[in-house]
């Protein structure tokens, strides 16, 4: 995933948002959408230059408190993420696959300072939820409202409560998560 420039993340990540990708949009959703913004800045502090990264950093640390946004750019974030809105944070030894929706008041954390969980791809996190641990999140996933993860889940699964447990199978995660990024797009991604 860090072998992709940062236009390449933001391009699907607006995608997520819009569900396409033009210059037009681009500059609407950056003037509008706060929490757009701030990812636009995230992406950029994984530029090659070291002065373009600085300042990308400084720009999303004070968007970062303004929104209510902990996330930083030492975690690994797949193509298409997506966040509505604020109060969130996440752990900085977390990994994210492609087309993660993080929803508000999302805590992404790790027990005694150790790694953080492992989410795949195609997860929708639902408002209020909190994952804890090391554990693996597998893909097409769905965490309902208040959901508490504290162990694995399963692939195509979603799940609730406090801990989670399955309730159902995912058939379609297009029914949770709109405008996923798909692997051609993600292929055809500039390097």
């Amino acid at each position: 995933m860090k072998n992709h420039s940062p236009i390449a993340f933001i391009r699907s990540d607006l995608f997520r948002y819009e569900g396409e990708c033009d210059l037009k949009i681009f500059v609407k959703l950056l003037m509008k959408n706060p929490y757009f913004r701030f990812q636009v800045y995230l992406r950029m502090t994984q530029a090659n230059n070291y002065f373009i990264s600085c300042f990308f950093k400084l720009l999303k640390a004070g968007l970062g408190r303004k929104v209510n946004v902990q996330l930083s750019p030492k975690v690994s974030i797949g193509y298409g993420l997506y966040i509505p809105h604020g109060n969130i944070v996440v752990n900085a030894k977390t990994t994210i696959g492609n087309n993660c929706s993080l929803l508000q008041f999302v805590s992404i954390g790790a027990m005694n300072n150790s790694i953080a969980a492992t989410i795949g791809d195609n997860v929708y996190i639902g408002p209020n939820t909190n994952i804890v641990g090391d554990i693996v999140i597998g893909n097409n996933v769905v965490l309902g409202a208040g959901t508490v993860a504290v162990k694995d889940i399963e692939e195509s699964a979603v799940v609730v409560g406090s801990p989670a447990k399955v309730i159902k199978k995912v058939d379609d995660i297009h029914q949770y998560s709109i405008h996923l990024c798909s692997d051609e797009f993600i292929n055809k991604a500039p390097k």
